[in-house]
Order: C-alpha cells, then sequence, then structure tokens
C-alpha cells in the first residue's frame, strides 16, 4: 500500500510540475521589436486554455500579497491613507498657461490642403472632422432631403465608424464584419469584403492611402489583433501585404495611421507599432507605460481614443485610457503613467516627446475617449499649433503641440484621502476654469432631478445616503454618485473649425452610483466596485436635464459660446420638455456654417447653425445615428452621409428602448 501511494503522489507531483512547467512556457511571450522592454515577457493572453486563463486571472487579481509583500514595506502599505498629512499639504497649486516661446504655426494654407479629402475617419490625420465644403449652408439646408438609402442585411451589431470617402466612392463597414464600397450618388453597392473572423472589423475606422510607387490606392483597417490592407477599387486583399492582405499585429479598435510610408498603430499592448506599409513587415514596437519596483506595471491605460499625426513633423499623438480595474486602485500604486494621458511620439526617431495625464492615478474612469485634434489658432498674436483633447469630465485640453503645455491657466487642487486599505491616492488633480466645461465634473444636491416631486422625492432618498463631490473616494459603507462615466465626451470626440477657431462637441450629464464592497481579507484586502447609471422611477436619468447637450467652444479665450439640448423623448417633449438625451453618434461643422450632429434616442439627424446653436433641420431616421457624419462632393453637389445602426453602447443601457439596424443614409438639397 505504501509503495502505491508513493508512486500514486511521485506520479502526480510529477503530472502537477510538468503541468506548472507547460502553463508557464505558454505565458511566455518572445518578441525582440521593443525599444523600450524586454524580449521576454508573460502574459496571461498568450495562454490557450480558457480554464487555464480564467484560473490565472483569480490568482492574479485576488492573491497578489505575495507580489506585494515582495515589492514594498507589507506593515506600512496596508492601511488607510493619512488625511491629517494630506491636509497640511497647499490647498491649490497654480499652473499658468503658455504665453510665448512658440514655434511658428501652420498657415490657413496649408490646413485647407488637409481638407481636400475625407481620407481617414474624422476627415484626416488631424481629426479635424470639418468640411469646407459650404453648398448646403445655413441658408438653403431646409431643403436637405433623403438621396439614398444602404441596408447591409448582414447583422445588427452596430457601426462606430465615421465614413470615408474617396473619388465618389465611400468605404464603412457594416455590422456584418464586411467592408462595404459604395457609390456615392446613389448607395449602390460596387464591391464588399467578407472579414474572415473576428467581431468588429474597422470598428472605429478606416485609412485610405494612395501607394503611388505602385500606383493604387489601398484601404488598412484593423480586425482586432490583425491589420488587413484592400484594393480601394476592387475590395480584394493587396497580395504583397503580409498573408494576402492580412498580418498580426496588436489588439486595437482604431485605425492605423500613414507616416513617411510606415504604418503607425496603436495597441492594447498597449503599445505604438510600426510596420513597412508596403510588405507589413514589423520595424519596431514601443511600450507606452512606465513602470519602477515602488509603481509595478499595471492593467489597462490602453490607447483606445486613437491617434492623430503631423506628418511635417514625423508625430504622432495619441489618447489613453484609464488603469484597471476602475474605481479601486489598490494593487496598481502609483500615478499609472502613460494612463489618462496626451502622448506626443516621434516616430522618425523613435522617443517620446511629452505627455499630459489629466488625471492621476484614476479612480473615476476618466479615461481620454477620443483621438486628439490637432488645429492651430491665433493667439498673442501668433499661429500656434495646437493639440486639442475633450474629456469625460467635460474638459477641453489645448497644448502647445510642441511641448505639451495647457495654453491655459489651471490649478491643481488637493483632492480626498481614500478610505480603502492601501489605496494610495494622488493628492491634487488638475482643474481647468478655462475653456469652459462643456460638461458637469461634480454631482451636487442641486442637480437632483426635477421632473416631478414624485422623482426628486425618490432620487433625493437615494443621495441623502450616499457621497458625492468632485474627485470624491469611495467607502465600503457609502455609494457614490458621479458624472462622467459615459462622458462627458464619448468616443467620437469633436469637430473643430480650424479657420473660426471653434469646437463642436456633443457630452453627456448621466449620475452614475458607485458601490464598493470589501470581498475578503485573506492576504490583503480585496475589494470590488459596481456602476449603474442613477435613474428616476420612469427610468429618466437622476439629475435635472439637459441630459445630452451640443456646445461651441472658443479655442481662443475659452469661452463657451452657446450649448444646447441635444435630442429628445417624444413623450417629454409633447409636456414642452426638451431635455436632451444620451448620445453616442458625434458633430461634424462645415464651411456652410452648419454644425450636422446625430447620436441621439429620438434617432434624428439635425443641423444647427453654428453661429447661435438654433436647430434649422432635422429628419428621423429608422435607427439612432451610430456615428458622426462625413461629408462629400459629386458632380457639384454636396452630401452628408451617416451611419444609423442604433449604438452599441445605448443598447447596452436601454436595451428595451434600443432597436439595432445597419442602415446607412446619405442627403442632398432637393433640386
Amino acid at each position: 500500500m505504501f509503495k502505491f501511494l508513493k508512486i500514486f503522489f511521485g506520479i502526480s507531483s510529477g503530472l502537477i510540475f510538468v503541468t506548472i512547467l507547460v502553463i508557464s512556457y505558454d505565458l511566455i511571450s518572445y518578441d525582440p521589436n521593443y525599444l523600450n522592454r524586454s524580449s521576454i515577457n508573460f502574459d496571461k493572453n498568450n495562454l490557450n486554455s480558457k480554464k487555464v486563463k480564467k484560473l490565472f486571472s483569480f490568482v492574479e487579481n485576488n492573491y497578489l500579497s505575495l507580489k506585494y509583500k515582495i515589492s514594498i514595506d507589507y506593515k506600512n502599505y496596508w492601511k488607510i491613507e493619512d488625511e491629517e498629512k494630506r491636509n497640511n499639504l497647499p490647498e491649490k497649486i497654480f499652473i499658468k498657461g503658455k504665453t510665448d516661446d512658440f514655434l511658428p504655426g501652420k498657415s490657413k494654407n496649408e490646413i485647407n490642403n488637409y481638407l481636400k479629402n475625407w481620407n481617414r475617419s474624422h476627415g484626416n490625420i488631424l481629426s479635424l472632422r470639418y468640411s469646407n465644403l459650404d453648398k448646403i449652408n445655413s441658408n438653403n439646408v431646409k431643403n436637405l432631403q433623403l438621396a439614398w438609402i444602404y441596408n447591409s442585411r448582414d447583422g445588427k451589431k452596430g457601426i462606430q465608424a465615421n465614413p470615408v470617402i474617396y473619388k465618389g466612392k465611400i468605404f464603412i463597414p457594416t455590422p456584418g464584419n464586411s467592408i462595404v464600397c459604395l457609390d456615392g450618388m446613389n448607395g449602390n453597392v460596387i464591391w464588399k469584403y467578407k472579414v474572415g473572423r473576428g467581431f468588429h472589423a474597422a470598428k472605429r475606422g478606416i485609412q485610405i492611402w494612395e501607394d503611388k510607387r505602385n500606383k493604387i490606392t489601398k484601404l488598412f483597417f484593423t480586425n482586432d489583433d490583425q491589420i488587413i490592407s484592400l484594393d480601394a477599387k476592387t475590395g480584394k486583399p493587396i497580395k504583397e501585404f503580409g498573408k494576402n492582405g492580412v498580418i498580426k499585429a496588436g489588439s486595437s479598435p482604431v485605425p492605423p495611421i500613414v507616416l513617411s510610408e510606415q504604418l503607425v498603430l496603436v495597441t492594447f499592448k498597449p503599445s505604438i507599432e510600426v510596420y513597412d506599409i508596403y510588405s507589413g513587415k514589423i520595424k519596431w514596437k514601443y511600450y507606452l507605460r512606465e513602470g519602477s519596483k515602488k509603481t509595478p506595471d499595471f492593467k489597462g491605460g490602453n490607447p483606445w481614443g486613437g491617434l492623430s499625426a503631423d506628418d511635417k513633423l514625423g508625430v504622432i499623438y495619441l489618447a489613453t485610457g484609464n488603469p484597471h480595474p476602475n474605481y479601486i486602485g489598490v494593487t496598481r500604486p502609483g500615478k499609472n503613467l502613460f494612463s489618462n494621458s496626451v502622448i506626443a511620439f516621434d516616430i522618425k526617431n523613435k522617443k517620446k516627446l511629452w505627455h499630459f495625464q489629466e488625471t492621476c492615478h484614476d479612480l473615476w474612469n476618466n479615461d481620454l475617449p477620443a483621438p486628439p485634434i490637432l488645429t492651430t489658432i491665433e493667439k498673442y498674436g501668433k499661429r500656434i499649433d495646437v493639440v486639442v483633447v475633450v474629456t469625460k469630465l467635460g474638459n477641453t485640453l489645448v497644448l502647445d503641440r510642441h511641448s505639451g503645455e495647457s495654453i491655459f491657466d489651471y490649478e491643481k487642487i488637493r483632492v480626498p484621502t481614500s478610505k480603502l486599505i492601501g489605496e494610495k491616492t494622488c493628492s491634487h488633480q488638475p482643474v481647468f476654469k478655462k475653456p469652459e466645461q462643456f460638461a458637469k465634473s461634480e454631482f451636487r444636491d442641486s442637480d437632483v432631478t426635477n421632473l416631478t416631486e414624485r422623482d426628486n422625492e425618490y432620487i433625493n432618498s437615494v443621495v441623502n445616503k450616499s457621497k458625492f463631490g468632485l474627485f470624491e473616494t469611495y467607502e465600503t459603507n457609502k455609494n457614490t454618485i458621479q458624472f462622467g462615466d459615459n462622458g462627458g465626451a464619448v468616443w467620437s470626440g469633436a469637430s473643430i473649425d480650424p479657420f473660426k477657431n471653434i469646437m463642436y462637441v456633443t457630452a453627456n450629464d448621466i449620475p452614475w452610483i458607485i458601490e464598493v464592497k470589501l470581498e475578503s481579507k485573506i492576504g490583503v484586502p480585496n475589494y470590488s466596485a459596481k456602476a449603474k447609471p442613477l435613474r428616476d422611477l420612469n427610468n429618466y436619468p437622476g439629475s435635472k436635464p439637459p441630459w445630452g447637450t451640443l456646445s461651441a467652444i472658443d479655442l481662443v479665450s475659452g469661452k463657451k459660446i452657446w450649448q444646447v439640448p441635444f435630442g429628445h423623448y417624444k413623450e417629454l417633449k409633447e409636456k414642452g420638455l426638451i431635455t436632451g438625451t444620451e448620445n453616442f453618434g458625434g458633430a461634424t461643422a462645415t464651411l456652410g456654417n452648419i454644425v450636422f450632429a446625430t447620436g441621439t434616442m429620438d434617432k434624428m439627424i439635425r443641423a444647427f447653425d453654428s453661429e447661435n446653436g438654433q436647430e434649422l433641420w432635422s429628419y428621423e431616421m429608422p435607427f439612432i445615428g451610430s456615428a458622426p457624419p462625413s461629408v462629400y462632393e459629386i458632380n457639384d453637389e454636396q452630401y452628408i452621409v451617416v451611419p444609423a445602426s442604433g449604438g452599441i453602447v445605448l443598447k447596452m443601457f436601454y436595451p428595451n428602448e434600443v432597436i439595432q439596424g445597419d442602415a446607412v443614409l446619405a442627403f442632398k438639397l432637393r433640386k
């Protein structure tokens, strides 16, 4: 018997050892292409078994004590922050905006050259999303009519890509994971390419590029962990690019960008990856993190907001997301660089130039959701090249393109300490008075809904038992109410008129309630968090309207020119209430003094007077607009094209109200 047990345990031990060895081998990834990271790394995403990956995640998320016992002073770390020590710090730190020492900015003619083609989602590599066409203008926009409608009839997953136009042809993904080329005059299908696998090909857009060497126009887009290249004329894969038009890359929802015949991609690694544009061969990668033994690597901080580029400088500008897990930062001490940041990276010289972090050690889900916009403003008697980024906090960051310094003054305010064991918050967070905010960053008791007395009483009963305030931290015995989880600004960002220096942005003001629980104290305290929208008894947001807005902001003075409610609920409109609705479409401005905007719950596309915000025209589409409109011209006629697929995010939060669809609509003036 003893001999049998000895053999049994010997075999078992051997199997366990082999299993650990196999899993360890599976975890290892070898990638010699990084400039700033070891070639050998451990990554659970390399694991082939879903069960093993799930087990590894459980261990990684819940039993981190060994990691922290080794890397930090265990006894001193796992305690509550010293509030008295925090209160001894300065209440405010003033940061003066940059006023001189600017490099010469681009001329109006230089900027106008970028507006000739809509060759990348959001318009061009500057992401201005502005059209210099004016045949449709504030005087005749009331005469717009439907020119054509296209239904893909291949799925209902939603489209989040701004359509791209090239020589009268429209390129756009479909809900059925295909890329379609449409005739811009009538919406007829020229070709349709079915992506072989994946869930959202070209999820956030497409890049068109004229290959002058081979005299061919190419499309580039991502499909999860692939970059795909197609012939824009035929829809057939570019055989010379990777393997029949496909290369393996880091996972990314945003399209690559073309710089000096190089294909630049930002990924969820998170990293910058650079490929040969002809062959698809990898050139190099750069890891977008800054860690040390005191501040170990963390999850999240992914550049899913997108990127733009200054092709003259050879520099890309990207926006990064928040660190993970959301709301709980116990296991990710430090500033969590470079999450919640705008980053400028020199592709030619392969180095980071600067970064600007909006939220330090983010606990509030304040990711930067949209691509930076590159424009040139006239200020201090000079033309200044700037980077403009709209945020979920309702801020507009206006940064010098070369140095990353804010053009406007701002303050860093002292913020509350955490009440969670082991949480180490940043002592100060930036607050911007200019440009004026386009959305609310702080919930107050005066924000409680006033639609009905009954709803007011109900929301007040929730508010009275909760915490709220700017950068308020969480507790296990009290919920916290905040704005910003779904914006402020959303993934589509803003549109900028580069000649008037005015920005147009759609936004949300929806309150959320956060609940934090202490799950266990085994090893180290383990917290969990749940977040959901705060709604009244009729499922409307629990705050005073407007819940959705469209704003115009002067980027020179920083003043809000106008703000109007964006969207309506039919039943409330009948009572005379225009409340705005939560929206995830976006706005596009034109030289014709028009702002076209969509994405509201009422399924409308609207045209607003860009000077005063007056609504001049609207059209009810079959489904909610799911991406910003694009603008183009054929045979001396101007068109507006917009995807209407219901919206992925809205469907998540309004499952009964939102119907998913598959439509693309184009409009032109009635003859």
